[in-house]
């Protein structure tokens, strides 16, 4: 099976070493890990609104590829779980399915329009979308307001963190453009 960096043009994706990759999980868990320190009172964990663990995720994706991209999106927060307690037992599989797809999602749009800055965000969206229909979909399919609902509380609970999604990607783009 090959992986999608090795099958798209060339100049897309780099190939990671292992310093490259050591470095990309260390700032990967190292992110999640201080924003998780973060004196904070909110009735969800800071983590939860910031989305770190997609940013590294993203730039994984972004610079590598696919599997650099499912290794640093699985890594970090199997890894915060034992060390922190976040994400909470409960929602590791949502989390670990929304990571999934943002990064099948975000390499593919990387592939295809790499100039395009609202991938990263875009990503996530649909990340949510899929999670949220695939483990919630008894709660909200009785509820006639469900699609309305969930898009509300994805714009509002993770607002800044589709912001900072959104930066991460105009500055690759910008300063790390790939060629067409």
């Amino acid at each position: 099976m090959t992986s999608l960096a090795s099958t798209a043009p060339a100049g897309v994706f780099k190939k990671m070493t292992v310093r490259e990759t050591a470095l990309l999980l260390a700032l990967a868990w190292l992110i999640p890990f201080l924003v998780h320190l973060v004196p904070w009172s909110g009735a969800r964990p800071l983590g939860a609104y910031l989305l770190p663990v997609f940013w590294a995720t993203f730039v994984a994706v972004y610079f590598y590829g696919t599997t650099a991209g499912l290794l640093t999106g699985l890594f970090v927060p199997a890894v915060n779980l034992l060390v922190t307690g976040l994400p909470a037992w409960r929602s590791f599989g949502s989390t670990a399915l929304e990571l999934v797809v943002f990064v099948l999602v975000a390499s593919w749009a990387v592939r295809s329009a790499r100039r395009i800055w609202l991938w990263a965000p875009l990503g996530y969206v649909a990340a949510k979308t899929v999670a949220a229909f695939t483990l919630a979909f008894p709660e909200t399919v009785n509820r006639p307001d469900a699609a309305g609902y969930f898009f509300t509380h994805l714009l509002v609970g993770g607002g800044a963190g589709l912001i900072a999604l959104a930066l991460i990607n105009v500055t690759l783009v910008n300063y790390y453009p790939k060629a067409d």
